[in-house]
């Protein structure tokens, strides 16, 4: 999965409230109807590793911005009741991705959900 296909076909869910999570997201399908992003924020709120701040979507119209700016570093995909989600680590100047909570993100979610 690349950076075209990640905003393409998914809604990319951001913590505004927590420097850590610089450029980290959370991708929900705009295909298919997946876990819900409440879900996966709890997750990562039970874990310590997502701030109490409000949610942030990506808007239709800043697309194209954020794919220009942004650097793909990876994305994991996960599956949870048959239903997909993905979680991207991209890099930004302003907004750098932290290697350190990146990896927690990814124990957090392996420990619960099914990596494909």
């Amino acid at each position: 999965m690349r950076t075209t296909d990640i905003f393409e076909n998914h809604d990319l869910i951001f913590d505004p409230g927590d420097p850590l999570n610089g450029s980290l997201y959370l991708c929900c399908s705009r295909n298919q109807t997946g876990p819900s992003s409440e879900r996966l924020i709890e997750t990562l709120r039970i874990a310590g590793i997502w701030s109490k701040s409000e949610p942030k979507l990506v808007p239709d119209e800043q697309r194209d911005s954020y794919k220009s700016q942004l650097e793909f570093i990876e994305a994991v995909s996960y599956v949870v009741g048959g239903k997909k989600f993905t979680i991207a680590c991209f890099d930004h100047p302003k907004y750098p991705s932290d290697e350190e909570r990146w990896g927690k993100w990814k124990t957090t979610f392996d420990r619960q959900y099914v990596r494909i």
